[in-house]
């Protein structure tokens, strides 16, 4: 045994000697130069007031470079650290790139720096909103949170985020992702008047041949696993989250079981600007559902079938927030990149947040700013349309607008799935609007949607519906009540068939979940509609 040890000594003590780590030989080469100094400070451009703000300082070789004692974000392609204010760093000599951001609200800086032997370098740099969206009575979410929850009070800041739930509880299939749990105190914790997270939330994810993922939020305590990859089914979690007061988002609407969920009243808000997207390109491929040689498959059509799923939703009489999330702590991107904005006319509170999101008074985006009003109801609202007698029906007033710090490409509305008004953007545009007079004929609901011109990723916005409600028809369009009768038919049959379950009544527990969801559909689909006395004419616009 003891000669085993001295060998293996003997081999490590020879690497060391003979093949020094490019990080040793790099780091004897830096040791030999004067390094010289740069210290930052940061401010609003129009209040001088300090700001916390996100990040970038790298070398000409594209290596990162962090001040020390600082809150860090490193993943592949991302490599960003919070600043209070400011920050100092000591660096070797060489040119170098800082970019300073504070979330969408604000412009981004980019500045080049010579650092020279001995120096100090002085950089004042001043942040400029091009949007104050508190101001407008919207205040932004992200709900999909891997951070570690000490951190949230500087992130918050940083990104000019108002509110984020922290999963501190992540269910990995069936295992638990160890974090450090949060000392005892309250659920709720504000960082300010404007800016709060929460600390006992749970996200259940367990895909492949698992139901999906789902984030349960503002838990007055964790929920707890029990079970496996395939069994419970995740309405048995829903229903604790709901039980606690809580919010069920679906991060993602593509999953097996999302339309199961929905069907079964278990989903208060869906994710449409999810956690594929970040500053760095698009995730194709995730969820069940689309063929992966459409276009659905490509970056641009990523977008577009969630979108399309919503629709199919909406159309079955579901009424369903639209939401965001980045999953930032495990994605390469940054909290509250992909963010929901919520309309409070009110005072903001984590609470009044909750209650106006599942009500739909929301857009998502990782860019672009929304706004969408139906005879002047937001989203959320309902316009009532008398069905019968002699009057005229009035058509609706449709206004819509979209701002950007970036180059817009479009803004469309789409009336029940689809798009009846498109305004495309001209060159540098970061502005656009729409108006224009549309006459129902049906129950059925009206949404808004922008894009920027792509680049490195695709950036887009999303609203919630105003919905209008034409008589006592239920607007139900049969053809997207039947797609999701296919959908549960399929997870049926998968179920049935699988291998994995633990027992027969686990396997029978998640089938019945989809049993139930069919019957949903299937009622919906046999719905008759109500129409439109022939009498009724348009009015004139």
């Amino acid at each position: 045994m003891k000669c085993i040890l001295n060998r293996i000594l003997f081999l490590i003590l020879l690497i060391c000697a003979v093949v020094p780590s490019a990080f040793s030989q790099q780091e004897l080469r830096l040791r030999d130069q004067i390094w010289g100094s740069l210290r930052v400070t940061i401010t609003d451009a129009e209040t001088a007031h300090s700001l916390d703000a996100r990040c970038y300082l790298e070398d000409s070789s594209k290596h990162p470079w962090f001040p020390s004692q600082v809150i860090t974000y490193v993943k592949p392609s991302e490599f960003d650290f919070v600043a209070q204010g400011g920050f100092q760093i000591n660096l070797p000599p060489g040119d170098y790139v800082l970019t300073v951001g504070r979330g969408p609200e604000y412009h981004s800086i980019k500045r080049q720096v010579e650092i020279r032997p001995g120096d100090i370098q002085q950089l004042k740099v001043e942040l400029r909103r091009w949007i104050n969206m508190n101001a407008l009575g919207w205040y932004s979410g992200d709900l999909h949170n891997h951070r570690d929850w000490w951190e949230m009070p500087r992130i918050l800041l940083s990104e000019d985020l108002n509110l984020a739930p922290t999963l501190t509880t992540w269910i990995w299939e069936y295992r638990p992702i160890v974090t450090t749990p949060p000392p005892r105190g309250p659920a709720v914790r504000y960082v300010d008047a404007a800016h709060v997270y929460s600390v006992f939330d749970t996200e259940i994810e367990r895909l492949g041949a698992g139901p999906g993922a789902v984030c349960l939020i503002g838990l007055e305590s964790p929920v707890k696993f029990s079970g496996s990859l395939l069994s419970p089914p995740s309405t048995a979690f829903c229903a604790l989250a709901h039980g606690q007061g809580g919010f069920v988002d679906a991060e993602k609407i593509t999953w097996r079981d999302s339309a199961a969920l929905v069907a079964l009243g278990q989903v208060d808000s869906v994710g449409l600007v999810y956690n594929s997207f970040s500053p760095h390109g698009v995730e194709t491929g995730w969820g069940i559902g689309s063929d992966p040689n459409s276009a659905y498959a490509t970056p641009k059509g990523a977008p577009l079938w969630a979108m399309d799923l919503y629709y199919k939703f909406l159309n079955c009489g579901f009424r369903l927030a639209a939401s965001a999330g980045t999953a930032s702590g495990v994605k390469p991107t940054p909290l509250g990149y992909d963010r929901v904005y919520v309309y409070l006319p009110g005072k903001f509170s984590y609470q009044d947040w909750f209650r106006a999101l599942k009500a739909g008074r929301s857009f998502a985006t990782n860019g672009p700013m929304l706004f969408l009003t139906v005879n002047g109801r937001n989203p959320g609202d309902t316009i009532q349309i008398p069905a019968g007698g002699g009057s005229p029906v009035k058509p609706l007033s449709v206004h819509a607008e979209v701002r950007s710090a970036n180059e817009l490409d479009r803004l469309e509305i789409v009336w029940k799935g689809k798009v009846v008004n498109n305004v495309s953007a001209p060159p540098q545009s970061h502005d656009l609007k729409t108006d224009f007079a549309m006459l129902p004929d049906d129950t059925g609901w009206l949404v808004a949607r922008a894009f920027e011109k792509p680049t490195q990723s695709i950036c887009f916005a999303h609203t919630s519906p105003v919905y209008i409600k034409m008589g006592r028809s239920s607007g139900i369009v049969p053809g997207d009540a039947h797609f999701f009768t296919t959908w549960m038919d399929r997870q049926i049959q998968f179920y049935e068939s699988l291998q994995g379950f633990h027992s027969q009544s686990d396997r029978q527990e998640m089938v019945e979940m989809f049993k139930k969801a069919r019957a949903v559909y299937e009622r919906l689909a046999g719905m008759a509609k109500d129409t439109v006395p022939k009498n009724r004419k348009a009015e004139s616009e």
